[in-house]
């Protein structure tokens, strides 16, 4: 599946039948307390390559780096897994407390309303919470949402494990 890269200038309008909607969204949160400051969890989490170090992620390719930094707001990522596929933008980026993104385009096709990775310094440490709502076009594939939501779940959780391991690893190699 190839993706159109270029980022439109306006919005589209919707020509989707309304047999084609979203019949409902579906709400993740994953939190992870990690032993890290914030600034490393922050760096960590935003390397978007690192996704590829994932047994689940093929590949991530930037397709549009972000208006001030790589990884920044208004970087576009593609996130090719096999089975689905995602070209994702940063829609918000306050270093190092948050970041947001909207998928745009995706396989299967979904409706993706918020990604948002908040970042909270607790003392040594930092709190990340993660959170998406989707929701799947296909009404066949939208029986298989609980599915797709346990799988993201799962995703968030070992992605977010992987950022801990390199954040403690980068932190305690700093004077």
């Amino acid at each position: 599946m190839e993706f159109d890269l270029s980022l439109p200038t306006r919005a589209p309008p919707d020509r989707t039948a309304p047999s084609e909607k979203v019949r409902a969204m579906r709400r993740i949160d994953v939190t992870r307390t990690i032993d890290a400051p914030i600034a490393a969890v922050f760096e960590a989490y935003i390397d978007h390559e690192r996704l590829s170090d994932l047994p689940m992620v093929r590949s991530v390719t930037i397709a549009v780096p972000g208006r001030d930094e790589k990884n920044g707001l208004g970087a576009v990522r593609v996130v090719d897994s096999g089975l689905v596929l995602l070209r994702e933008e940063i829609t918000a980026f306050e270093r190092p407390n948050l970041m947001e993104c909207r998928i745009r385009e995706s396989r299967p096709k979904t409706e993706h309303e918020l990604g948002r990775v908040e970042f909270a310094q607790h003392g040594d440490r930092t709190k990340v919470t993660w959170t998406t709502v989707f929701g799947l076009h296909n009404p066949i594939l939208a029986l298989t949402e609980p599915i797709f939501a346990a799988c993201f779940k799962a995703i968030f959780t070992l992605t977010l494990k992987q950022v801990e391991k390199r954040a403690v690893t980068a932190s305690a190699h700093k004077p």
